[in-house]
């Protein structure tokens, strides 16, 4: 039994030399969870009728707003830009930011879609009837009011600012709207996504 004890310790040490130089998993800046939900929904695009589930073999980053938003909603926009453009152009062939306004009476979809894609020409918006709106943001938690209203076509909405990103059908990461503005964890994350 005392000859083996060597031979067991050496063992050991070597497993934890072992366990010290295997390469560590990836840590998300975003929130990444635990349990991620499917999700899908159909908007209106530019072109006709859009499903989320066609995004399957994309990682989707999607981000609710619309296109008078005075602050967060170009802001962000802008930060997903700096992210995607910096993703290498295969990786970028497997990403796609879609934007989606919850002021579907200023935004149509034609509105929407020239918004997003100022930002980036492969961007895409989104909107739809109110109800098909509401539906799409209570399937992400997503709120939205109008506010500041001083008539038709003149008023603020108040809306959730997070960038939630979506893989193979499911939610699986949440930026906040000051975590969407680090660019270089965002784009690691990305790659690790994908």
């Amino acid at each position: 039994m005392k000859r083996l004890l060597p031979a067991f310790l050496l063992v050991l040490a070597l497993l934890a030399l072992a366990y010290l130089l295997l390469p560590r998993g990836h840590t998300f800046y975003g929130t990444r969870l635990l349990n991620p939900k499917p999700v899908d929904f159909a908007l209106e695009g530019p072109q006709g009728p859009v499903r989320l589930s066609q995004f399957q073999d994309k990682v989707v980053l999607l981000f609710f707003g619309y296109t008078q938003c005075p602050d967060v909603c170009p802001t962000t926009l802008l930060a997903l830009k700096r992210a995607y453009e910096k993703l290498p152009p295969k990786a970028q062939e497997r990403v796609q930011v879609i934007f989606v306004s919850v002021d579907p009476e200023r935004d149509p979809p034609e509105v929407a879609d020239r918004y997003a894609k100022a930002f980036h020409p492969s961007f895409l918006g989104l909107s739809g009837s109110p109800e098909a709106v509401r539906e799409a943001a209570q399937t992400f938690g997503v709120f939205y009011q109008k506010s500041q209203y001083r008539g038709p076509g003149e008023y603020l909405v108040d809306h959730t600012a997070t960038t939630f990103v979506v893989k193979e059908g499911r939610l699986v990461l949440l930026y906040s709207p000051d975590k969407a503005e680090a660019t270089d964890r965002v784009v690691a994350d990305l790659q690790a996504l994908l």
